[in-house]
C-alpha cells in the first residue's frame, strides 16, 4: 500500500509499537493494515480461537476493494461473487424480484497505552486499538464511552448447508439454482437471508425473527448460544414448504442463535492514546451485511493516518483525522442499517420508507484508505508551512524550485543532493544608458524613478542556471530588462528602493509556470542560446522564438575582478562632488502581478506591487567569480504577427527603445542559487 509522505524531519524513523485488544474482523485487519505500513502490533485474543465464531460474512465493494488493496482476494480464498439478489414472499415461495491467545485484558490505560490482563501482567506500547467486539472493554476507558449494548428486538439463527444438498431435493434446488445469487424471504417482522460462501459449496443462513419468540434459547453467552430447530420452525411455520424444506435440513448440533445488540451512539471513537473500531465502537446489525465491512474500513482508515515514520507525539492528532474520517459514516450506516431492519409497520407508523438504492450508493461508494490518505495529507500539508499550491490543486502541493522534489527546501534529503550536485548560475549583464521618459511608460502606478535625469539606466541580465536541485538536476537560461533607480511608495508613505523588471524571458516551461502562479513574475517563453568563447573572455547570446531572432547580445574582453557580494548589476552610484546626492541602494527587484479576471476581458482578479529582496549569501557558499568589460552590443529587432504572433508587441516595444551607450558588462559565475522565496506583496 502507498504512503503519505510524514513531515520534513530528520529524525530516523521507527515502528510504533500498537497493542490491538480483539482478533475479530476489525482486530484481524488492522493488525494486518498496520503491519503493511512497517509498525510492530500485537493481538490479544480472550478465546483460543478453537471454535468458529461466524459462518459467513458479506463482502460489499467498500470493504473487499480494501481487502483487496492489502493483497487479500477473497474470491481466491472461497469467497463467492454475489450475482444477483432474489426476494421471495414468504408465505407462497413465489419471487418478489431478483495471534496471542487466552489474554483475557483486565485494564486499559488510554492515556499511558497500557494493558493489565487478569493475571496482573501488562504490556504497554504507542498505541492502543480496542477491537473487543460488542462488550468491548476498552470502550469504557473512552469518556463517555461505557454504553452498554442491548436488545434490538430481533435475534438471528444462522447455520450452514453443503450446496449439493439444496441442488439435490427437488423442493429446493430452483432456489439455488443460480448460484451467487442473495436470496432473501422477508415478511412482516421476520425474514431469511441465504447466500453461498466456501467457493459456493456452501450456502449460509440467517434467519431474523422477534427476540421474544427465541429467548428461551438464549442466555447471554454470546455467538456459540445453541438454538432448538423445533422452534425455529415453529417460528417460520407459516413461510412456504421450500422454505421450510431448507430449515429442516439444519444440524441442530451446530444451529446458533443469538440476540441481535445495538447501542447508544459513542461520544467519541478515540481518547488519548485509545482507538475503538468496529463492534465495539458502532455495532451493527445485519440488515445491509456491513458490520463487517465497516470494521473493515476502520481498520484501513487507521493504517492510513500511521504511516511508517508518524512519530509517537503525532498518534493523538492522527487520531483526530481517523475519527474525523470514520465517525460520521459509521453513524450513518447504522442509521441505514436500522431502517433497513424496521418490521413493514413500523416503517408505515412512521412514515418512513425504504431507498435501498440511496443507501447501497452511499455504502458502496467509497474507499476508506483513500479518502483517509487525502485527510492526512491535507493535514500534514496545513502545518508545513513551506508547501506551494497551484493548479491543478486537487493533487495537492505543487513541487517546485521553493518545495524542491516535494520536500522541505532545508530537509537533509536536499541538502545532501545540492552536495553532491551543486547548484550553479553564470550570469551576464550589459548595463546601458536610454531614456527615463521611455521607461516611466512601462511603470505601474506608485513606481517612480528616484533621479529626475532625463537619462536613466536599465540591463539586458541572462543567467542560465545548472545543476538545479527542483529539476532533477537539469537547468535553463533566463532573459530580463531590469530598469534601475526606481522607488516604490506604498499606501502608509514609505519608500522601497530598487529595480524594476517588466518581463522576464525564460526557455523551460516550469520555471515560468512556477514563476508566474507562485510569484507572479512577468514570464514569457522564448529560446535562449548562449554561446562563450575565450573561456570566461567572450560571449553571445540570441534571443528567438521559433527560429526567429529578435535579440542579439555580446561581450567581450572580460577580465577577472574582485567578487561583489549579491550583485551583478553593477556598482551603486557614489557622490561626485556638487549636485543632489546618490539615491539610496537597490535592495532588490519589483515587479507588477497582473491575473486577468476570466471572461471579463481588461478587468484584473489581481493586481499588486510585488518586491524580493536582493537574496543574502548563504554561510559556507563561496565567492562569486565575477569578470567585467566594458565592450557590449544590444541589438533588438522588431518583428510582425506572422513571425512573433506573440510577442510582436514586446519585440517592437524594446526595438524602439533608445541606446545611449553601454556602461559596462559583467559576467558572475557563483554555486548557490536562490530560490526568489523572499518575494512579498508591497500592497
Amino acid at each position: 500500500m502507498a504512503t503519505t509522505p510524514n513531515g520534513t524531519s530528520s529524525e530516523p524513523a521507527r515502528p510504533l509499537r500498537i497493542l490491538i485488544i480483539g482478533a475479530g474482523i476489525g482486530g484481524l485487519t488492522t493488525a494486518l493494515a498496520l503491519r503493511q505500513q512497517g509498525h510492530d502490533v500485537q493481538i490479544f485474543e480472550s478465546s483460543k480461537l478453537a471454535q468458529e465464531t461466524g459462518a459467513a460474512i458479506h463482502l460489499a465493494s467498500n470493504a473487499n476493494g480494501l481487502l483487496r488493496r492489502m493483497g487479500l482476494d477473497a474470491g481466491k480464498i472461497g469467497g463467492v461473487e454475489c450475482v444477483g439478489v432474489t426476494e421471495y414472499i414468504p408465505q407462497t415461495g413465489a419471487v418478489k424480484y431478483q495471534i496471542d491467545t487466552t489474554s483475557r485484558v483486565q485494564g486499559v490505560d488510554a492515556e499511558g497505552a497500557t494493558l493489565t490482563f487478569e493475571d496482573g501482567t501488562s504490556v504497554s506500547g504507542d498505541l492502543l486499538v480496542g477491537a473487543d467486539g460488542v462488550h468491548s472493554r476498552a470502550r469504557s476507558s473512552i469518556p463517555g464511552g461505557d454504553k452498554k449494548p442491548f436488545d434490538s428486538g430481533k435475534s438471528a439463527y444462522r447455520f450452514l448447508l453443503p450446496t449439493e444438498s439444496l441442488s439435490s431435493d427437488p423442493q429446493t434446488a430452483e432456489l439455488v439454482s443460480k448460484i451467487g445469487a442473495l436470496v432473501m424471504w422477508i415478511a412482516e417482522d421476520r425474514r431469511l437471508v441465504m447466500y453461498p460462501c466456501v467457493n459456493k459449496t456452501m450456502m449460509n443462513f440467517v434467519a431474523i425473527h422477534p427476540s421474544k419468540e427465541s429467548e428461551a434459547d438464549i442466555t447471554g453467552a454470546g455467538w456459540q448460544e445453541t438454538g432448538s430447530k423445533a422452534r425455529m420452525l415453529h417460528i417460520y411455520k407459516d413461510f412456504a414448504p421450500s422454505v421450510l424444506a431448507i430449515l429442516e435440513k439444519a444440524d441442530e448440533s451446530k444451529l446458533k442463535v443469538w440476540q441481535l445488540l445495538d447501542m447508544e451512539q459513542m461520544p467519541s471513537f478515540i481518547h488519548e492514546k485509545l482507538a475503538v473500531i468496529g463492534d465495539a465502537a458502532h455495532p451493527f446489525l445485519p440488515h445491509q451485511g456491513q458490520g463487517g465491512g465497516q470494521a473493515i474500513e476502520d481498520g484501513l482508515a487507521l493504517a492510513a493516518v500511521l504511516p511508517f515514520g508518524t512519530k509517537p507525539s503525532e498518534i493523538k492528532d492522527r487520531l483526530q483525522i481517523f475519527e474525523e474520517c470514520r465517525y460520521e459514516r459509521a453513524h450513518r450506516i447504522q442509521g441505514y442499517t436500522r431502517t433497513a431492519g424496521m418490521d413493514t409497520a413500523d416503517l408505515a407508523a412512521k412514515g418512513m420508507k425504504l431507498d435501498m438504492m440511496e443507501y447501497m450508493g452511499y455504502n458502496f461508494g467509497h474507499d476508506a484508505w483513500d479518502h483517509t490518505t487525502k485527510a492526512l495529507q491535507k493535514h500534514l500539508e496545513a502545518r508545513d508551512k513551506s508547501l506551494r499550491f497551484r493548479n491543478p490543486v486537487e493533487f495537492g502541493a505543487s513541487p517546485g524550485p521553493r518545495r524542491p522534489l516535494g520536500m522541505h527546501p532545508t530537509s537533509a534529503e536536499i541538502h545532501a543532493l545540492r552536495k553532491g550536485t551543486p547548484e550553479k548560475s553564470r550570469t551576464y549583464s550589459i548595463r546601458f544608458r536610454t531614456s527615463r521618459t521611455y521607461l516611466q511608460n512601462l511603470l505601474p502606478a506608485g513606481f517612480a524613478f528616484t533621479s529626475p535625469a532625463t537619462v536613466a539606466s536599465a540591463s539586458i541580465i541572462c543567467t542560465t542556471l545548472d545543476g538545479m536541485t527542483w529539476l532533477g538536476g537539469g537547468g535553463y537560461s533566463m532573459l530580463g530588462l531590469y530598469i534601475h533607480g526606481i522607488n516604490y511608495t506604498k499606501q502608509d508613505g514609505s519608500k522601497f528602493f530598487g529595480t524594476y523588471l517588466p518581463v522576464l524571458f525564460e526557455n523551460a516551461a516550469d520555471p515560468i509556470i512556477t514563476g508566474r502562479d507562485e510569484l507572479g513574475m512577468p514570464k514569457l517563453f522564448a529560446d535562449i542560446d548562449v554561446k562563450e568563447n575565450d573561456g570566461n573572455k567572450s560571449s553571445e547570446i540570441s534571443l528567438s522564438w521559433r527560429g526567429t531572432t529578435f535579440g542579439t547580445f555580446t561581450v567581450s574582453g572580460l577580465t577577472p575582478e574582485e567578487p561583489v557580494p549579491n550583485g551583478v548589476n553593477g556598482a551603486q552610484p557614489v557622490q561626485r562632488g556638487p549636485g543632489p546626492p546618490p539615491p539610496p541602494p537597490e535592495a532588490g527587484t519589483f515587479y507588477n502581478r497582473y491575473i486577468p479576471s476570466v471572461g471579463e476581458p481588461g478587468k484584473a482578479d489581481v493586481e499588486y506591487p510585488v518586491f524580493i529582496p536582493k537574496p543574502e549569501a548563504a554561510e559556507g557558499t563561496e565567492a562569486p567569480k565575477s569578470f567585467a568589460s566594458k565592450t557590449a552590443t544590444i541589438s533588438l529587432q522588431g518583428k510582425d504577427w506572422q513571425t512573433l504572433p506573440t510577442l510582436h508587441h514586446i519585440a517592437d516595444w524594446l526595438a524602439a527603445m533608445p541606446m545611449y551607450g553601454v556602461e559596462e558588462a559583467k559576467l558572475v559565475r557563483s554555486i548557490g542559487v536562490s530560490d526568489s522565496g523572499g518575494a512579498r506583496r508591497l500592497d
